[in-house]
Order: structure tokens, then C-alpha cells, then sequence
């Protein structure tokens, strides 16, 4: 007796079927775009520092077995790398064994050792933020070049927006807008905002002319030209500007290199430095914390803690009539 087809059935069979492989891609490409352009990026040289490692050890990758990710990890960590970076390379092996529909190796295993290396190393050092005085004196010290443009600017508008490294990266021309009491900035997608749903996020002019981030901006664009494109370029060894967009990694070497060029240890700096100097100065300077999380875009009070509290550590003197 011949099958009974529903309605639905006869339906797709009359249009010839699903197209099964074009949905499967457009699957893949509706999953992978869960994950902002930055994290993608991090994780494909994550994935691809695990496939190598794989092939000198002899072991497969895909599917991996759980063994071999908590090898890979300690190898990782008895290169001196953070328990931090560890993780990250496992949520990278997670993700590239879910996007071939494999299932990714996991149990307590690979938690237990994250979380005893994360105990016997301690508390993980951060990167210092930049305090205001200190970077008067790396802008002093800046070249006055096209780069030195550049760099002015890359440091000055980080730390006035408080964006994160990987949003500063990804500016590009058409997400700056100047209006008479500043710049605002569009964020298409962050860290926190998976989704794309963007935040403008202002900028003020400054009080002085040295330390103005929409001068120092003004000042690249003469520059870099007005032409389509990554807001903050890379430069040539021959010093002249390329059209490649700057990496968050090229931003913290800025930063590294701006702090050592005045005498200050450029391995306690990086990237994340000028957001930090940033939520700390608005601190010091007695900003609320919601003017600061509107600033910075920290999602809860008690992410952008660490830098109130060292912002405010000498806001009140208990002893102020004592000693």
C-alpha cells in the first residue's frame, strides 16, 4: 500500500524539494554570526594553533578527544601563557567542533585543570591604566609625523570613549559624526552586544588644546584623508599610510610603545590600559557609576567596580583631622 503524503509533503515535492545544501550554509552562516567579528578572528588562529599542535603530537583534532584539548591546555600554560588565553582556546575548539556539527569534547576534566591552574597561579595581574598625568607626558613625547598623528589620536579618543581595544579597531570613517560640543561614535557590535544592536557614544572636546581627542581626531583625518575605509590605519615600513584597518593587538603595541618611549615598564600597559584610565579618572573625578557605565558600556556595577573603587581610594580621609 503506497505511503500517504501530507499536504506539505506534496507541496515541497511539487516545488522540487528543500534545497537541503543551501540551507545547510545559510545555517552555518547564521551560527557563525553569533560571534563578533573580533571573536571569530581570535578563535579561527585559536582553532588553528590547535590543529597544529594536533598534527606535531600525532593526535586528530576533529573530533578531538578530551585528553588531547587538556594536553594542548597544559602545554599552553607551561608556555607561560594566562589561564585566561587557556580558556579562550577551549571556547575556540568548542565552537569550531559545533560549526562541523561534531560533538565537542568537554566533561570535568578540562574544568578541574583550568580552575587548579587559575589557584595556584593566583589572581591574574591586569594591565594598568593609563593615569592622566602619564599620558600627558607620552602625547608630549609623540612624534610630529603622520604616525604620530595617528597615534595621538588612537590614544586620546580610546581613552575619552572608553571603548574596548577590538571597538576602537573596528571604527570606521562613516561611524565618526561631528557635532559642535564634540564626536560621536557609532559601535556596531561589541563584546557585549552579540546581537549588532550598536550604542553612539560622545565625545567631548577638551579643555586644552594638547589633550583635545576631537582635535587629535581632526588632526589624523588631515591625514588619513577622507576617503571610505578603517578609521585607523596601519603604516608601511617606509613610513607611508597603508588602507589596512589597526588590529586591537596594534593598538595595545601603540600604547606600549607610547609608555616605554617615557620610561614606564610598557609590560604592565596594553590596550585595555586607556578604557581603564578612563573609568578610573571619571572616579577620581567623582563621576556616578552610571555615567561612567553609559560611558564605557559596562553592562553591571559590578564589572566596572574595580576601577571605582581604586578611582575613590582617596576620595575621603577618615583620618583627615587625626593624623
Amino acid at each position: 500500500m503506497p505511503e500517504v503524503q501530507s499536504a506539505e509533503q506534496l507541496t515541497l515535492w511539487d516545488l522540487g524539494g528543500p534545497d537541503m545544501a543551501k540551507l545547510r550554509l545559510t545555517a552555518a552562516r547564521l551560527l557563525a554570526s553569533t560571534l563578533a567579528p573580533a571573536t571569530r578572528d581570535v578563535y579561527s588562529r585559536d582553532w588553528a594553533a590547535f590543529g597544529a599542535w594536533c598534527r606535531s603530537a600525532g593526535r586528530r583534532e576533529l573530533p578531538a578527544q578530551q585528553e588531547t584539548v587538556e594536553l594542548f591546555l597544559v602545554d599552553t600554560l607551561e608556555r607561560g601563557l594566562s589561564v585566561s588565553y587557556a580558556e579562550r582556546r577551549v571556547a575556540a575548539i568548542v565552537a569550531a567542533h559545533r560549526a562541523a556539527n561534531v560533538e565537542p569534547p568537554g566533561g570535568y576534566g578540562i574544568r578541574d585543570l583550568l580552575r587548579a591552574a587559575r589557584r595556584e597561579r593566583g589572581p591574574q595581574e591586569r594591565k594598568a591604566a593609563l593615569a592622566v598625568d602619564d599620558l600627558k607626558r607620552v602625547l608630549r613625547a609623540l612624534p610630529r609625523s603622520p604616525m604620530g598623528a595617528r597615534d595621538r589620536a588612537v590614544l586620546l579618543v580610546g581613552f575619552a570613549s572608553g571603548l574596548r581595544r577590538s571597538e576602537l579597531s573596528g571604527l570606521d570613517l562613516a561611524d565618526v559624526r561631528f557635532e559642535r560640543r564634540g564626536v560621536v561614535l557609532y559601535v556596531g557590535r561589541s563584546k557585549t552586544d552579540q546581537n549588532g544592536n550598536g550604542r553612539e557614544v560622545a565625545v567631548f572636546c577638551g579643555r586644552r588644546v594638547k589633550t583635545c581627542p576631537v582635535g587629535a581626531l581632526r588632526g589624523w583625518l588631515s591625514e588619513r584623508g577622507r576617503g571610505d575605509g578603517p578609521l585607523f590605519q596601519g603604516f608601511r615600513l617606509d613610513g607611508q599610510r597603508g588602507d589596512w584597518r589597526l588590529s586591537g593587538r596594534q593598538i595595545a603595541r601603540i600604547v606600549q610603545r607610547s609608555v616605554a618611549a617615557v620610561g614606564l615598564d610598557p609590560r604592565k600597559y596594553g590596550g585595555h590600559s586607556l578604557r581603564a584610565g578612563c573609568a578610573t579618572a571619571a572616579a577620581e573625578a567623582g563621576a556616578s557609576e552610571i555615567s561612567i557605565m553609559q560611558r564605557t558600556g559596562h553592562k553591571s556595577i559590578g564589572m566596572l567596580g574595580r576601577y571605582v573603587r581604586h578611582g575613590r581610594l582617596f576620595a575621603v580621609d577618615p583620618l583627615a583631622k587625626v593624623l
